[in-house]
């Protein structure tokens, strides 16, 4: 969803959004994500638009230690800096003033709330997501998962010249 600088009013816009997400080049981060519900309030600010809002969905991730689905709530409130391009385009190889670190910038005149969308939700999904914190994952010998039965492999003994280091771990 593009919303022209344009067509902000003076007082603000405000929004509310229910997008379903398909996004490209984040496959595999999650098997299914719930539609993305967000509210926008869009102001300008000087040169810019202020964006804040919040938004709230649920994916369902794969437990990092046991391949299990889980789903897990996603949420979060955000603020950020529009601004117009500095000489109207900027090149990829321009180095970032301290100031630019906390902006983003407009193309066309135009802010993407789908970008700005995608850029939240996978910013806030868990890196290492779990089923649960006591999660056992998988014997590393046969791959049986251990939550659910316990397996008959035996853990090889340590090489008996690392036992020095042990108390490292």
């Amino acid at each position: 969803m593009l919303v022209e600088r344009s067509r902000i009013p003076p007082e603000g816009l405000d929004l509310r959004v229910c997008e379903e997400p398909r996004w490209e080049g984040v496959e595999g981060l999650w098997t299914s994500l719930d539609p993305v519900e967000a509210s926008f309030h869009l102001e300008r600010k000087g040169g810019g638009i202020l964006a804040t809002g919040a938004f709230v969905t649920t994916a369902v991730v794969l437990c990092s230690r046991c391949s299990e689905a889980v789903s897990i709530p996603v949420s979060d409130q955000f603020e950020v800096l529009y601004v117009g391009t500095p000489n109207g385009s900027r090149g990829d190889d321009s180095e970032l003033t301290p100031e630019e670190t906390d902006v983003e910038f407009l193309e066309h005149d135009r802010l993407d709330l789908s970008g700005l969308l995608r850029e939240n939700v996978l910013l806030n999904l868990p890196l290492q997501p779990l089923c649960r914190a006591e999660c056992r994952g998988l014997c590393p010998r046969c791959g049986v998962n251990l939550n659910e039965i316990s397996c008959q492999c035996r853990i090889p003994e340590p090489d008996p010249r690392l036992r020095p280091l042990q108390h490292l771990l």
